[in-house]
């Protein structure tokens, strides 16, 4: 690994099974789902009716209500996670604002949520019916603009959209800036606000959520024989990445360094999988490679994991391949199984797990796998959390497009406080 070290000293989430970092934490270590019945619309003609939504959240307590009224939810999920984040970190608002600091934001759907009401509008009041903050509202770019100015960062600001990968690419891309000496900081992350008509319609058309209505809870099972898909969900997760040193300097709470991180396409079919897991097997042997790691250093997977039938048996394939003779002893499981898939907040929250994991040797659980697929047969902790140390995580994270992507994030000697 050449360049700046680069760690992470705030965390701030938005998640359906809790927000607040000490929330979600505390719901993934005693297995606590967020998946309920569809409340934000009338979904009772969709085959699923299921979703991962954000309770209890009012976007007026991070930004002023008249903002909060012309932004989409995403924005408002991305703002109040970033500014959990910056808090967390206790950045001083000068390093902020004084050009040497980022934005870096994922996101699949934008803001669809404002996209579909003024379509509706469109068609039923015409063209003086469209409100005229829409153009801005329903770009993806909103978000990252939109914490920008709630934070007042003066530097670069990005937005990616690689499909379910993009959190997790936005802080590969910040990592590769603040290595590089571009910046010193980066606030980094993925957010959607993906539960609507047209979000869930579509997902429905392709057959690839689960319509275990009856069991909400239950419905996604990462790996589990009797898995029938995923679940949509929304949310934000941001962090805060800086160069080591500057981190040290300001006495900051360093929660782990990001080692390593590696991306590719699998350029075959936009929405098929490989189902031997092709694309991971390259990107956790790049990463790995990248980080200066055998498999054998690696203390626990967070996987992709999205309880889908094919790339949950992708994923595992994959790790049989890249792990050989330490496949089982490596444990792995997915968080999805309680958030759902919350499309570019996804990688995010899996990093923010990951260094909780870290921080407080406890592994969250695989819930609801019940029923063993012969062909998913690796240790996904299931049902309960585990006690153990870790040091180093490997994490995964997969997009319609065959895009894929890895991270590793890890604990060194003599520096994380």
């Amino acid at each position: 690994m050449n360049g700046r070290r680069v760690v992470v000293t705030g965390m701030g989430v938005v998640a359906p099974n809790g927000i607040g970092v000490d929330a979600f934490w505390d719901a993934l270590i005693n297995g606590i789902s967020g998946i309920r019945e569809i409340t934000q619309f009338d979904a009772s003609s969709f085959p699923s009716r299921i979703a991962g939504e954000i309770k209890d959240f009012d976007a007026s307590d991070y930004m002023d209500a008249k903002i909060a009224r012309r932004t989409a939810k995403f924005a408002h999920f991305a703002v109040a996670s970033a500014m959990m984040a910056v808090a967390d970190a206790k950045m001083e608002e000068e390093v902020m604002s004084g050009g040497r600091a980022g934005v870096y934001m994922g996101s699949v759907t934008g803001g669809m949520d404002v996209s579909e009401k003024e379509q509706v509008r469109l068609r039923e009041k015409g063209i003086h019916g469209v409100s005229p903050f829409t153009s801005a509202a329903y770009c993806h770019n909103s978000a990252a603009t939109e914490v920008s100015i709630q934070l007042n960062c003066k530097g670069d600001t990005t937005t990616i959209s690689s499909g379910c990968t993009c959190g997790l690419d936005a802080i590969g891309a910040a990592w590769h800036d603040v290595q590089a000496g571009k910046i010193d900081v980066a606030i980094a992350g993925g957010s959607d606000g993906s539960v609507t008509p047209l979000t869930l319609g579509c997902l429905c058309a392709t057959g690839i959520v689960s319509t275990r209505n009856g069991e909400p809870e239950k419905a996604s099972r990462p790996f589990d024989a009797r898995r029938d898909g995923g679940v949509v969900s929304e949310g934000a997760g941001i962090v805060v990445l800086e160069e080591m040193e500057h981190a040290l300097g300001r006495n900051a709470f360093i929660y782990g360094e990001i080692t390593g991180y590696s991306k590719s396409t699998e350029a075959s079919n936009m929405y098929e999988t490989d189902v031997k897991g092709i694309g991971f097997v390259r990107e956790m042997r790049k990463v790995l490679a990248q980080a200066s790691l055998k498999p054998g250093n690696v203390d626990y997977i967070c996987a992709h994991g999205p309880s889908d039938v094919l790339r949950d048996r992708a994923e595992t394939y994959a790790i049989k391949e890249v792990f050989d003779g330490y496949t089982y002893k490596v444990p792995v499981s997915s968080i999805k199984s309680m958030v759902g898939d919350p499309l570019a907040s996804a990688g995010p929250m899996q990093l923010i797990a990951s260094l909780m994991v870290i921080k407080e040797g406890i592994i969250p659980p695989t819930i609801n796998y019940e029923f063993p697929d012969p062909e998913c047969d690796l240790d996904y902790v299931p049902n309960e959390a585990r006690r153990n140390n870790v040091r180093t995580v490997l994490i995964n994270s997969y997009g319609f497009g065959g895009s894929n992507s890895s991270l590793i994030v890890s604990n060194p000697n003599g520096v994380l406080r």
